[in-house]
């Protein structure tokens, strides 16, 4: 009985391995994009699978809308959330790690609409596509612009083809991973974003610590510059 005892104690002794962290991502092609198996592929799911394994945090990811995984994060302590644009409001609501990318945003218009911008003055007026929770839509609301938001950039394009709107606000890359023939113009370039992960705000500190300096590492290695020129993109 005695040596069951103490097998038994130095059992409960033994530290325990930290649970996997909960990691939501959403589909932005060709940055995030989900298999049909519910796997990820793509630029960002790549980084953070290097990323995580360097700083030696198990994790499980799952496809998510933002708006609900921004939602689901705070609620749920070991979670995190991928692309999330920094803004002033979001600050204190999350722990941050990043930049994980950096996105340049542009007006685009269809291939067979001649309207010409040389400024943010002139969109006053016009309807502008953008994705829920982008900065994108509410910098341009914030100066009198009409935005419509989906969840899909995919509805965006869809929606810029039947004349719903005039202008989508979205990236390069996207524009491009997207079937449209001829292909939306870009009118006017107008904003960069940096993008990072949101982690629930009271997660262990460690952690976070270890994720950013590895990110860090990343970056002074050329690893991260690297990631981009293999997928088309590029950090310039």
């Amino acid at each position: 009985m005695r040596g069951i005892s103490l097998l038994l104690l130095s059992l409960f002794s033994l530290p325990l391995a930290a649970a996997e962290l909960q990691l939501f991502a959403w589909e932005r092609a060709p940055l995030v994009q989900q298999r049909p198996d519910g796997s990820a592929s793509g630029l960002v799911p790549e980084l953070t699978a290097e990323l995580f394994r360097r700083a030696d945090i198990a994790y499980r990811l799952s496809f998510m809308p933002l708006q609900r995984a921004l939602h689901q994060v705070q609620q749920q302590e070991r979670s995190c959330v991928l692309l999330v644009e920094r803004q002033q409001e979001r600050e204190p609501h999350f722990a941050w790690v990043g930049p994980l990318l950096v996105s340049r945003l542009g007006l685009y218009a269809k291939a067979d609409d001649n309207l010409q911008l040389s400024s943010l003055e002139q969109v006053r007026g016009l309807r502008v596509l953008s994705h829920q929770g982008s900065g994108a839509g509410e910098y341009l609301q914030s100066i009198g612009v009409e935005v419509i938001y989906s969840n899909k950039e995919s509805l965006n394009l869809s929606m810029l083809q039947r004349s719903r709107a005039r202008l989508w606000a979205t990236s390069s890359a996207v524009v491009d991973s997207l079937p449209a023939s001829p292909r939306p113009r870009e009118v006017l370039p107008f904003l960069t974003l940096m993008e990072d992960i949101a982690c629930h705000p009271r997660m262990d500190s460690g952690e976070l610590q270890r994720l950013q300096d590895n990110l860090r590492q990343l970056y002074r290695e050329g690893w991260v510059q690297a990631l981009y020129r293999k997928h088309g993109l590029s950090l310039q």
